[in-house]
């Protein structure tokens, strides 16, 4: 037997655990873009994501982007940095940022979803399906599944009450507990 097959450290153990981290943010399209132009974007993101071992699900509606990415610190880094500098897209704002335990859109280098005015699907031959992730997505903090299930139902129009949310409940949790209370300090 070599020194290799003695080690007991590496026979017969499971690999070791990946970190995992998740990305959501939001942007806004330098124009509108036809259906054919978004699936063009979504085959490209899809290759890169593949390549970098990321996962996730873009929606799209009326100019505004809302996108989930999951994957290794090293594969986010490589794809988000791609993301902010596409020229498609400006005022990309950071939603979400943290650790996760497990990928939540894992069966899909990018999903992705075109909402009209109307919160109608037109790439909906995915829609049953990225729902029930959606429905089965964790909820560690401020939660992103909230996020995109109100996009995908409000389309552009939930971004802004979003960031009111999101701000609101960071506000919450950064004040001092007897401020939270509804005690003033100078009380």
């Amino acid at each position: 037997m070599t020194d290799a097959e003695n080690d007991d450290t590496t026979r017969g153990q499971a690999p070791p655990p990946v970190d995992l981290y998740a990305i959501l943010y939001v942007s806004t399209a330098a124009r509108l873009l036809s259906l054919a132009e978004l699936r063009h974007l979504q085959a490209r993101a899809q290759a890169r994501n593949h390549d970098e071992q990321v996962t996730g699900l873009l929606l799209y509606a009326g100019g505004a982007f809302m996108q989930y990415i999951e994957g290794t610190a090293a594969g986010l880094s490589t794809v988000y940095g791609v993301i902010k500098s596409d020229p498609l897209h400006y005022g990309v704002i950071d939603l979400l940022r943290q650790p996760i335990g497990q990928r939540q859109f894992g069966h899909w280098a990018m999903a992705m979803r075109v909402v009209d005015e109307c919160g109608q699907s037109q790439t909906s031959g995915q829609d049953a399906l990225v729902m029930d992730s959606l429905a089965r997505m964790e909820q560690p903090g401020f939660g992103a599944r909230d996020l995109l299930t109100n996009f995908w139902q409000r389309g552009r129009h939930s971004v802004a009450a979003a960031l009111f949310d999101l701000s609101a409940d960071r506000a919450r949790r950064l004040a001092p507990t007897h401020v939270r209370r509804g005690h003033q300090a100078w009380a």
